[in-house]
């Protein structure tokens, strides 16, 4: 059985899955797969199964993984509607500590 290895393509940056050609160095024409999404679900996973965050070691480096919900954070960026419980202002302005939507 053929290992299956991913690559990421150059122009797009999809992640690609499938078998490579003898010398290891491309993804052979027929078992090429896009398997972007997927990848993103599973690295998501990992996040949320490692509390919102991993590392990652390999060829001496480590690189830091933290994942971030959207809806999360855009809960915290208000609208024009907000008012500052410190000024009375509308809107995050940036008049007092509570003016500062972080």
């Amino acid at each position: 059985m053929k290992p299956i290895r991913m690559q990421v393509t150059a122009l797009g940056g999809r992640i690609m899955a499938g078998h490579t050609n003898k010398a290891g160095t491309q993804l052979t024409e027929g078992s090429r797969q896009d398997v972007t999404s997927d990848f993103m679900k599973c690295l998501l996973q990992k996040a949320e199964h490692h509390g919102a965050g991993f590392e990652i070691l390999g060829d001496g480096k480590r690189w830091d993984v933290t994942v971030k919900e959207l809806s999360a954070m855009a809960a915290k960026e208000a609208g024009p509607e907000h008012v500052c419980s410190g000024c009375g202002a509308k809107g995050w302005t940036g008049n007092c500590l509570e003016c500062i939507p972080y």
